[in-house]
């Protein structure tokens, strides 16, 4: 008899309540044209598990069961980084980086931790790899003919925020250690190197942690992950100049290999965050749109005949040389202020900028080198001391330079501005229930106008009243959105936290992502619906 009242009791418990999806990595963390198996890493919890991509010409087929998933690349897909999100009715995950590219891709298989078991590359190829364990390292073989410019170049850190510092060495046909790099873009490493013969040249890879602890070897663990182009064809380094003001306006690519009228002009059709890219070269490179004048270094420029700069321009330039320095002349008023802003390792150069305002005298006025700690490119506020003519200088710390130290320089007038932020990128509230959402509210150079905060692309059933962030007081440092979800279903979508102020002024709040160091204006809201718990029946006497 007790047997039997447990089973019964044991038939009519509640299932286990759905989870929302958990994904924090993928692997690979890209692919190219064509139709490709990802692992997630963490928890994709089906059925109904969906995909939302910023790029969306991708397509994604989720099984019933398991944490891998498929997606196609279709050969219109523009190539760069975009951002995946996975929901179902319970919730959903901060956004993931993934990568479209545009050569033939492979996955890194092992043994292959030393020259005699190289994994072989025949031709331009992206390997998706893992160090798995402590003391991995993955060799990778690839033919070179003289002439030729092999591009051995790693994205893991500082696009994909895996936790890792990767070290790459080329080697000679006979093994010895042509070159080695550690740091180029960010905590990545790049080398190209033009064989003198006919050879099979070798690629290996290894890494330690990104945040230094006490051990000292080679490191490795499950998000170890990278993706190394390897290639003898276009790849691309910067653009000239790295700035538009317009759809469809022309640069010039800098680069290996790139054929000549890449080098020329290109018109930029389209960007994909503050990047450019094209299905003729492996990779991206950083262009942004601006508003104001783009202007492009030309030599001389240098402090005896110094190019021109003006408030609200953008000057994009190389430090061409070692021991180079660039300077632009401009006029300021007693009392003007203009900041000067640097972007050159933020956009993957390897220029260490160091910014100096001189007088007319040649006298320093003022001078910088990094902007905050471990921001390694420059920021100075300039104020006039007197009226007259001034130059800004830029150069390398280490008096570095080369074709590769591309930069941008801003000149900025600054300006009162507001920014909203608040702290995740996804929301969840219950059908029925209430959600607070408190939003930080920063203003800048004495900023005060009211900013009314509201929400944006909520759907039917779902409402929120609009909050007043007023010029003093509490409410002009952060404020709450109450959002009441009526709805009679669930809801999975992109929402916007917007800020209103002035003549149709508006702005987004940002967030920061759980997966990247970085932010976004992309958030995310899942109302989930109400379930009826299930009734119990009594067990039958």
């Amino acid at each position: 008899m007790r047997f039997s009242l447990a089973l019964i009791l044991l038939l009519f418990v509640p299932p286990a309540k759905a989870a929302p999806p958990d994904v924090k990595s993928l692997f690979p963390m890209g692919a190219g044209p064509g139709t490709t198996e990802i692992t997630a890493g963490g928890k994709l919890n089906q059925p109904g598990t969906t995909v939302w991509c910023s790029e969306g010409s991708l397509k994604f087929e989720i099984p019933e069961k398991g944490d891998s998933f498929k997606v196609t690349v279709p050969d219109e897909a523009a190539p760069g980084l975009h951002w995946v999100r996975f929901s179902n009715a319970e919730g959903a995950t901060s956004l993931v980086p993934f990568v479209v590219g545009t050569l033939p891709e492979l996955n890194e298989t092992e043994p292959n931790d030393e020259i005699a078991k190289a994994q072989k590359i025949d031709k331009p190829s992206v390997a998706n790899g893992k160090l798995a364990a402590a003391g991995d390292v993955d060799v990778f073989s690839v033919p070179v003919k003289k002439g030729q410019t092999l591009v051995a170049s790693i994205d893991s850190n500082w696009r994909l925020a895996a936790p890792v510092d990767m070290v790459m060495q080329v080697l000679s046909p006979n093994g010895n250690v042509f070159e080695q790099n550690d740091d180029d873009h960010g905590f990545d490493p790049l080398i190209a190197v033009t064989p003198p013969e006919d050879g099979t040249w070798f690629v290996r890879v290894f890494g330690f942690p990104a945040t230094p602890n006490s051990s000292i070897r080679f490191a490795g663990g499950a998000d170890y992950r990278y993706r190394l182009t390897l290639t003898t064809g276009p790849y691309a380094n910067h653009a000239v100049p790295s700035a538009i003001t317009e759809d469809g306006a022309a640069v010039g690519l800098a680069g290996w290999n790139l054929p000549e009228p890449l080098t020329k002009s290109v018109a930029v059709t389209s960007l994909i965050g503050d990047a450019f890219g094209l299905r003729e070269i492996a990779n991206t490179v950083p262009v942004s749109k601006l508003t104001g004048p783009v202007l492009v270094e030309a030599e001389p420029c240098d402090r005896a005949k110094p190019g021109e700069i003006t408030a609200g321009s953008v000057v994009c330039g190389v430090i061409g040389e070692p021991r180079d320095e660039d300077a632009f002349h401009f006029t300021a008023k007693k009392g003007e202020r203009l900041d000067f802003r640097v972007e050159s390792r933020s956009l993957g150069h390897p220029l260490d900028p160091v910014v100096t305002v001189i007088d007319a005298e040649g006298n320093v006025v003022i001078e910088s080198d990094d902007s905050a700690r471990n921001v390694f490119d420059s920021l100075v506020k300039f104020v006039a001391k007197a009226d007259g003519e001034h130059r800004v200088c830029i150069r390398d710390l280490y008096d570095n330079g080369g074709w590769r130290f591309a930069y941008r320089l801003h000149c900025e007038v600054p300006a009162p501005s507001v920014a909203l932020a608040v702290k995740a990128d996804f929301f969840i509230v219950k059908q029925g229930e209430s959600l607070e959402i408190p939003v930080t509210v920063t203003r800048n150079e004495k900023f005060a106008e009211e900013v009314s905060v509201t929400v944006e692309g909520l759907p039917e059933g779902v409402t929120v009243e609009a909050v007043k962030s007023e010029a003093k007081g509490d409410s002009s440092k952060a404020v709450k959105l109450t959002l009441k979800a009526d709805s009679k279903t669930g809801f999975n979508g992109p929402i916007r936290i917007v800020g209103s102020y002035g003549e149709k002024q508006q702005v987004e709040a940002t967030a920061p992502l759980a997966t990247f160091t970085t932010d976004t204006t992309s958030l995310w809201l899942t109302i989930v619906p109400k379930t009826e718990e299930p009734k119990k029946e009594e067990p039958k006497k």
